[in-house]
């Protein structure tokens, strides 16, 4: 098969589409606390425990899943089947989220929060991510058609977010503003969720053949082989570091971004505003800017630009917390916006750049627990940024529904902005000292189909 094709359009929006259920997990983490905390009344401090503890318990089901997708073979390849069978069910979970009994004991409401909320993200969620981000792999090696396939998922995926935070309230609102109205907002969201996962699966295909397959050497590989594949793998281990602080800053500052603007700065209706405001220039910013600076400055660098952007972003919106500035938050917005694909574009195709240098070292792939690892990453990430907002709110005195002390309010701007620019440092850091994959990834290519046609 052609490793390096062209992919058309459809094929690039499946993949796009596909990432609706990463959407809603985001849209979970800016929004669930608050609606645990402010409407159904569970403490801060014990939904932060129990996201923290369900994102550990979500690392389990993040390898089985990888193993599983690995050890898939259908006629529609071992990635895209998931997205059809766990569409329905993907979506229902989602919803089954906000159906937690409003009258129960607090224990009962813990159990049934735990539950639901895993059932969603342990279980639906963790499958079709890991299949969807498998396809990054599977569709195509061609280092730009890569590039394009991420655009796509974090147009649709940023994009989907960033409408559905800057909605969630004005329809929550508009239907009531009790329990109910999150209900029928998340119903609506869950038929999205389905609709994309089935447009992915309709219109991808899995391109990519692996050197043993091409070869007739379809040698399987144990859970601890593959465990060992990861390992000692040093661009994949940079994938896991790499995304688990990239997915952080994002997590921390969607999460704790309703307190932020409802209780630092006042107005919880700035939640809609300056998301609405944010996604024309994250929009260009995947759209128009990553792709030039891409082809002009090659991967590394890209990210830097991505890094210093959004840090300066992130320390006027700092800056404009301690001073109740708006127009300065407006600023430090849009900075971060014009430059966020120029970061998380990038970063999000290292795992698959990871999973060729592993067959190029070994002529093994491991499309299916890499991408596994990489999810688990990312949600431990999440589980950290969630948990932290609840941690933080309950040792600072945190009071819903009332004016918050200046410990309160300090610490919010503190997940909000400080948090993130740390984490964008560190983030530089280690792609100015420790990767150099641009370095080799034009040999490794070459290589890898030199032996699939039996030339090496």
């Amino acid at each position: 098969m052609e490793t390096g094709r062209k992919l058309k359009l459809s094929e690039k929006l499946s993949y796009g589409l596909a990432d609706f259920p990463e959407a809603v997990n985001s849209i979970l983490a800016a929004f669930l606390t608050m609606f645990y905390t402010d409407s159904i009344g569970m403490a801060a401090g014990m939904v932060g425990t129990m996201f923290l503890i369900s994102k550990l318990f979500d690392g389990v089901t993040d390898i089985l899943a990888g193993v599983l997708i690995d050890k898939t073979r259908t006629r529609w390849g071992k990635a895209r089947p998931w997205l059809l069978w766990l569409s329905v069910p993907t979506g229902l979970a989602v919803v089954l989220i906000f159906f937690i009994p409003q009258n129960g004991s607090e224990t009962t409401q813990l159990i049934y929060a735990f539950l639901t909320y895993n059932l969603f993200t342990a279980i639906m969620f963790t499958i079709t991510g890991i299949a969807r981000s498998s396809l990054l792999a599977l569709m195509t090696q061609d280092p730009r058609e890569r590039g394009s396939m991420a655009a796509f998922g974090m147009f649709f995926g940023l994009g989907s977010t960033i409408l559905g935070c800057s909605f969630t309230f004005p329809l929550v609102f508009h239907f009531g503003g009790d329990v109910m109205a999150w209900r029928i907002v998340f119903i609506i969201y869950g038929v999205i969720v389905t609709l994309g996962l089935l447009y992915g699966f309709f219109f991808s295909k899995e391109y990519v053949v692996s050197v043993a397959e091409a070869t007739n050497n379809k040698e399987k590989l144990s859970i601890v082989e593959e465990f060992k594949l990861f390992f000692t793998n040093k661009y994949l281990l940079i994938a896991l570091v790499m995304t688990v602080l990239v997915n952080f800053v994002t997590q921390v500052n969607s999460s704790s971004q309703t307190y932020f603007y409802t209780y630092t700065m006042g107005d919880p209706m700035l939640t809609t505003s300056l998301n609405l405001v944010s996604i024309v220039p994250i929009l260009v910013s995947i759209v128009v800017v990553v792709g030039p600076c891409l082809a002009k400055f090659g991967k590394k660098k890209t990210m830097y630009i991505g890094i210093f952007g959004q840090l300066m972003g992130a320390l006027l919106r700092g800056f404009a917390g301690m001073t109740q500035n708006v127009p300065l938050l407006v600023a430090g917005t849009i900075i971060s916006g014009i430059v966020t694909g120029c970061l998380a574009v990038p970063v999000s195709t290292l795992f698959a750049d990871g999973i060729d240098y592993g067959e190029y070292k070994t002529n093994k792939r491991i499309e299916g627990m890499g991408s596994a690892i990489t999810s688990f990453s990312q949600k431990i990430s999440s589980g950290i940024a969630m948990a932290s907002v609840g941690w933080v709110l309950a040792l600072t005195g945190y009071v819903a529904n009332a004016t918050q002390n200046a410990a309160t309010n300090n610490g919010i701007i503190a997940l909000y902005s400080w948090a993130p620019a740390v984490t964008l440092i560190v983030i530089y850091l280690i792609l100015r000292f420790v990767y150099h994959y641009d370095q080799i990834s034009d040999e490794v290519i070459r290589t890898l189909d030199e032996r699939r046609k039996g030339q090496a």
